[in-house]
């Protein structure tokens, strides 16, 4: 089968799409996966406001023709129809600009061109690019409709040897054009800058200011989700800043995981309830038009998900991590402790998986609530453990990345824990069962800002220079190093929820207090868990030659293999030997 094909390489021009992570305040739609695309009237812009400053110093807006025009009314409304002069401030018009064209306009428009031009009803009557002329009237005379010429000057071409001519008509009441027009030589704005943002020439609001109005009415009252990129739908609470983790969730498992209504008519703590699940449900306890109309301003601002107050606390910066040496250190790093602690923490999270009680095999009598606690602790630890792997598959994808041929997959658990570079927290790996202290230091261990969180921070560092192109590395690189507060959480909520089990004497109802069992024992196992490493090696190998449908069927068959593992390792807990994953002293 031949390799996959070559693809085009697709260049983002905007800073925003750039962004290798999602940028704190901008919402959804700066980014292109979070993009509706309507062009316009537009959930998130209207591209006709783009083009209202195609000629530097002049702002038009794209008339159409009215539908019910009253008898008294002007005649012949449509057009592009000249809005005001605005030539102060415009980055293509500097006073002090040497070229020609430009002090041409700057004393046009500050002079008697300028004076004429605020007189009246002024419409764009031709544009002029290549000696190529359009006129803005059909075969009877009729100005073209607004849209229609629009189109037009989206077509027109950027660059210093593109000039642009336009010709502008004075209108009187009966739609009948004055013949001396005026006519101004420029060149077409460009409308982003080198840095890939907007120039500078449009005001703030300016890109949605035509947008649905009124919009608090269409806001209010649109269907669920018809508004995604603009108008949050459920959001998370604010958190105090001393109930916060250091991304803003709260470290409350069952407050950082309900969602909101947002347009919930009670702002008070006492109406933080979870948002239910259909518009119909919700209606009743939201506010209504007039109050969207009259407090329009006092709805949350809403950032990353969560509503937000007066002062926003992004993430903490990395200021006091230095970045790598050399790429090499960074390799280096990767393969000797980042990778190989990742599949240590997933072996450590399986083993303790197991050591779970069977939730159909509970003493119900006594225990009534045991079984569903049950199969939600055992969901939610193999979960983390499934998420520790993931972790490992993206180190070992920043390896080939960085290595080409050079690389080899990193499948081998680490022989100590070591969360910080150089001196960084030890911790010995350890097979156990989920005891009360076990999952205390599972906490210890993904708490944010404690031993495991920005294990990865000189890579961000490392990668986030200029010397790195493939932004793809940075963005791999930041996702591993703020993925803990999940797990975080779910060991916290683990520890609510088991604890009631956990008898002062004896085994905890919910354990099955395992040993690691000899080779002899787990032979089955460990041979399952040989294959489960040999197809990840040969996927990993062939994923980063490219050859991606040929990884698959490798994966596929990984995850085939870890199904009879689950079942083994069910099998041996059942008797109470642990799967002995590396060579260990009985815990």
């Amino acid at each position: 089968m031949p390799d996959q094909p070559d693809f085009i390489r697709v260049e983002p021009r905007n800073m925003t799409a750039r962004a290798a992570y999602k940028v704190p305040g901008n919402p959804d739609n700066t980014r292109l996966d979070g993009s509706v695309g309507n062009c316009f009237p537009g959930l998130e812009m209207d591209v006709r406001n783009l083009d209202r400053r195609f000629f530097p110093g002049l702002v038009f807006n794209a008339a159409r023709v009215p539908l019910n025009p009253f008898p008294e009314a002007p005649k012949n409304t449509q057009g592009f129809h000249l809005v005001y002069v605005d030539y102060f401030y415009d980055p293509m018009l500097p006073d002090n600009s040497p070229e020609e064209w430009v002090q041409s306009l700057l004393n046009d428009y500050s002079g008697a061109v300028g004076q004429r031009l605020s007189q009246g009803r002024w419409f764009l009557a031709w544009v002029e690019q290549d000696g190529k002329k359009i006129f803005f009237r059909d075969a009877k005379g009729m100005p073209y409709d607004g849209l229609m010429i629009w189109r037009f000057i989206r077509s027109l071409e950027c660059g210093d040897d593109k000039p642009v001519t336009i010709a502008l008509e004075k209108r009187d009441h009966e739609g009948v054009p004055d013949p001396d027009q005026v006519v101004l030589k420029g060149y077409r704005r460009k409308y982003l800058t080198e840095a890939g943002v907007f120039s500078g020439a449009y005001d703030p609001g300016e890109l949605t200011q035509s947008l649905c109005n009124p919009w608090s009415h269409d806001f209010r009252d649109c269907g669920c989700h018809y508004w995604p990129s603009n108008h949050p739908d459920v959001v998370m609470a604010e958190v105090p800043h001393d109930a916060a983790l250091p991304t803003g969730a709260s470290n409350d498992p069952v407050r950082a995981e309900t969602y909101l209504d947002w347009l919930r008519s009670d702002k008070s703590p006492s109406g933080n309830v979870a948002a239910l699940n259909t518009v119909e449900q919700n209606r009743p306890f939201q506010i209504d038009h007039y109050q969207v109309n009259q407090m329009w301003s006092d709805l949350p601002i809403v950032v990353e998900g969560r509503e937000t107050g007066e002062v926003y606390r992004a993430d903490p910066e990395l200021s006091d991590v230095k970045p790598y040496e050399s790429t090499d250190k960074m390799i280096e790093d990767l393969k000797q402790r980042l990778a190989p602690m990742e599949m240590t923490l997933s072996l450590q999270y399986l083993y303790a998986y197991f050591s779970l009680a069977d939730p159909e095999t509970v003493d119900r009598g006594r225990w009534p609530t045991l079984r569903d606690d049950l199969i939600f602790a055992r969901r939610a630890l193999l979960e983390v453990a499934i998420g520790e792997m993931t972790h490992m598959r993206w180190a070992n994808q920043l390896l080939w990345e960085l290595q080409n041929d050079k690389y080899e997959p990193v499948l081998t658990p680490a022989l100590t824990l070591r969360f910080g570079p150089g001196d960084g927290k030890i911790f010995p790996r350890s097979l156990r069962p989920l005891t009360s202290q076990a999952i205390d230091d599972f906490i210890e261990i993904e708490r944010p800002g404690g031993f495991i969180d920005r294990a990865y921070a000189q890579c961000v560092k490392t990668l986030e220079s200029k010397t790195f192109i493939d932004r793809r590395l940075y963005a791999l690189a930041v996702r591993i190093d703020t993925d803990g507060d999940e797990h975080f959480l779910r060991f916290k909520q683990m520890r609510e929820v088991l604890a009631k089990y956990d008898v002062a004497k004896g085994e905890p109802a919910y354990l099955r207090r395992v040993k690691i069992g000899t080779e002899a024992q787990a032979e089955t196992a460990l041979k399952l868990f040989d294959e489960v490493k040999e197809g990840l090696r040969k996927a990993y190998l062939l994923e980063s030659k490219d050859k991606y449908e040929q990884s698959q069927a490798y994966i596929q068959q990984v995850r085939d293999t870890m199904k009879l593992l689950r079942v083994e390792g069910e099998r041996l807990a059942s008797k109470k030997i642990g799967i002995p994953f590396w060579p260990e002293v009985e815990v």
